[in-house]
């Protein structure tokens, strides 16, 4: 307001002085043509302020239909699988643009993740950026989640006009929670279409298989098989487990009811180092193979040694130790009773009897590898004289920051999950104070910081070498325990979590002496593309990439050579899918006449979940539908749907004001009345012989 009267003010001044005490002019025309300089004086002043002018507007909101499709292998593994593949995507095509004549439509596909699209089906696949790769990818991922999508829309689309949820599906979950026990909070109504096979036959599946991917050689180790058997009652289920093609343990129990289910708790000696095959077969009494799970174990014989020294009790210490195997021993000191000056030397010297010790918020010199967790309890000046890596400075305020992990690309000593990758900047912040972080030298980083939504260049957790060639990762922040509980909130597992935390121990146990390492997953699956990493070292310790690098892979007779590309001082191998089986491996090459070679094994698996159960799952469509009040239609009658949301009078538009704030420079019509303004002072002056 005070722009406007300074404006104004400036502009009777200036037609003050210049017609006030004129007497060209008649008394009428001296008035017209002080408000005319008046006027235009103080519109160009106002143009010199340029304050911001609110204008509101009303905008006519359509209400928004998600169309959520189930795009799981068990869509078209049924006797319709044809119809599925060739005309089920022309007809949600025609529904899908009938609705969108009358309301906005946003589409999203899901199995294990849900995913937005542009169209009611995926045409294209992803790669692990989420990147389109021109591969079909309709009804191809092996999970279904659920209950994870409607999680997703909820949240996308809080305080969104959304008039309701169209979900196709076949309601078969085998992953996260059963969708029908966190329904009842959902905000939009659910219209549910149930596809697939709605016919009950009789068969049995195993649904669950639980055990741990390592363990010890020699030693018993548990493995847990869960069955089901729909309309069997009165026949036997035989479950049979085999290592190796060996059968080690059978037992049969009779099905007492048309929907049975039976828990089955297995101790099969692992025998052996090695990698080991074992078979899970359900059948009847007569011999006639149902169902059927293959699973692989790595058998080690070497138990590793890790001291935690913590500087007080952290949650962060227990979730670390929960994504390690059975073959680590993990103590726990704490430092508040650690002894000082000559004492302190002889627990340095003595972690050489551990094979690596992870320092909570301590500082203290290892001469082994180390896991170093920085917090706000982490003395600055006694960790940056225990090393020489990376130094650490105060920041600029005394405040603590939180800190999203961002996974770096560019990230290559070893390989995580594509799904992982992405799920990592929705975990939780760590905590950690404004500081300064410099290392010294090389290093690698695998996430990043981002702080307060702002990516940087930050480190969050880097690996790099001491003098001595031993390898040593940091932590900067403290709360990856809230990580742990994230993820199993939203994916019910800790998979993720495992993954970053126990690779990271492993890369970091790998011998410091070996001058050749390749980096791969113990496991993959045969619809995932298998990709390797791989780092030559010279006898000092550097990294090269000089040499090419040849590896022969075998499998039951087979083989596969193949040539690592080069990257960044490192090597990088993307070999696609390969069938189920045990691979084992020799990269080799040739540097300066020393030949550096390094042998290893990995496993690829048949994901076989989404063939396990076939019979579309009704009752929970039907119950998605009436707890949300949506209704329930089968695929014979979704043309009445279209019908139905038209008549849901609570899907209409709703009105939204909008105030916006706009520069007053960037109001074009102004500009052009100013000129007006101008243009007719101009003429009335020449028209009475001023100018």
């Amino acid at each position: 307001m005070w722009s406007v009267i300074l404006a104004l003010a400036i502009g009777l001044v200036y037609a003050s002085l210049l017609y006030l005490f004129s007497k060209k002019y008649g008394k009428g025309l001296t008035i017209l043509l002080f408000a005319l300089r008046t006027i235009v004086t103080a519109a160009i002043v106002m143009l010199f302020i340029n304050p911001y002018i609110r204008q509101r507007t009303n905008k006519i909101e359509k209400p928004i239909i998600v169309v959520a499709q189930d795009n799981s292998a068990s869509i078209v593994m049924t006797k319709d699988s044809m119809f599925y593949r060739e005309q089920y995507p022309h007809l949600i095509e025609s529904i899908a643009n009938t609705l969108g004549e009358k309301y906005e439509i946003d589409y999203f596909t899901f199995g294990q993740n849900c995913h937005q699209e542009i169209s009611p089906l995926p045409s294209v696949g992803r790669n692990d950026r989420g990147q389109s790769i021109g591969r079909n990818d309709r009804f191809s991922e092996q999970y279904t989640n659920i209950s994870n999508a409607l999680n997703t829309i909820s949240r996308q689309y809080y305080k969104k006009n959304v008039g309701a949820v169209v979900l196709l599906s076949d309601g078969i979950v085998n992953q996260g929670v059963n969708p029908e026990l966190t329904i009842e909070n959902h905000p939009f109504p659910i219209y549910s279409v149930t596809l697939g096979d709605t016919m009950a036959y009789p068969n049995m599946t195993i649904t669950d298989v639980r055990y741990n991917k390592t363990v010890q050689a020699n030693m018993l180790f548990p493995l847990r098989v869960t069955a089901n058997a729909l309309n069997n009652k009165g026949e036997d289920m035989n479950v049979t487990v085999k290592l190796d093609g060996v059968e080690v343990e059978n037992v049969m129990v009779p099905v007492s009811s048309n929907r049975f289910s039976r828990t089955f708790d297995f101790n099969v000696d692992s025998g052996d180092e090695g990698t080991k095959q074992i078979d899970i077969v359900v059948n009847t009494r007569d011999g006639a193979s149902l169902s059927s799970r293959r699973v692989f174990i790595t058998v080690t014989d070497k138990k590793y040694r890790i001291l935690c020294i913590a500087k007080a009790p952290h949650p962060d210490i227990a979730a670390i130790k929960s994504a390690l195997d059975d073959h680590y021993e993990f103590e726990t000191l704490f430092d508040d009773g650690l002894p000082t000056g000559d004492a302190q030397a002889q627990i340095t010297e003595s972690l050489r009897d551990y094979d690596l010790v992870i320092l909570h918020q301590t500082a203290m010199k290892t001469p082994i590898p180390s896991l170093t967790i920085i917090g706000a309890g982490t003395d600055y000046e006694a960790f940056n004289a225990s090393q020489d890596i990376v130094s650490i400075r105060h920041g600029a305020t005394n405040t603590n920051l939180d800190i999203r992990a961002r996974h770096n690309s560019g990230f290559g000593l070893f390989t995580i999950a594509s799904d992982i990758k992405n799920q990592t900047s929705a975990f939780p912040p760590l905590s950690l104070p404004h500081s300064e972080i410099v290392f010294n030298g090389r290093h690698d980083e695998l996430f990043n910081m981002n702080i307060m939504d702002l990516e940087t260049a930050n480190p969050l957790l880097a690996f790099a070498n001491d003098s001595d060639g031993n390898k040593h990762a940091f932590l900067f922040g403290t709360g990856c325990w809230r990580w742990k509980l994230y993820e199993y909130y939203h994916r019910k597992n800790n998979d993720g979590f495992n993954e970053i935390f126990s690779k990271t121990v492993k890369y970091l146990l790998t011998e410091k002496d070996k001058e050749l390492t390749v980096n791969h997953k113990e496991s993959y699956l045969n619809t995932e593309s298998i990709t390797l990493t791989a780092e030559l070292r010279n006898p000092g310790g550097e990294l090269l990439n000089d040499a090419d690098l040849h590896i022969m892979i075998r499998s039951a007779g087979k083989s596969y050579e193949y040539v690592f590309s080069k990257g960044d001082n490192n090597y990088n191998l993307n070999i696609g899918m390969l069938p189920e089986g045990i691979y084992s491996y020799r990269a080799h090459a040739t540097l300066g006449g020393i030949e550096y070679a390094a042998d290893g094994t990995f496993t690829v698996e048949t994901v076989g979940v989404e063939a396990q159960n076939l019979t579309a799952d009704v009752e929970r469509m039907r119950t998605l539908a009436q707890m949300t009040n949506g209704k329930h239609y089968y695929i014979a009658d979704i043309q009445q749907l279209t019908k139905d949301l038209e008549n849901d009078e609570r899907i209409t538009s709703i009105a939204r004001q909008e105030t916006r704030y706009d520069e007053l420079i960037n109001i074009k019509w102004l500009f052009f009345i100013i000129l007006g303004l101008i243009t007719i002072e101009w003429l009335l002056r020449k028209i009475f012989g001023v100018y």
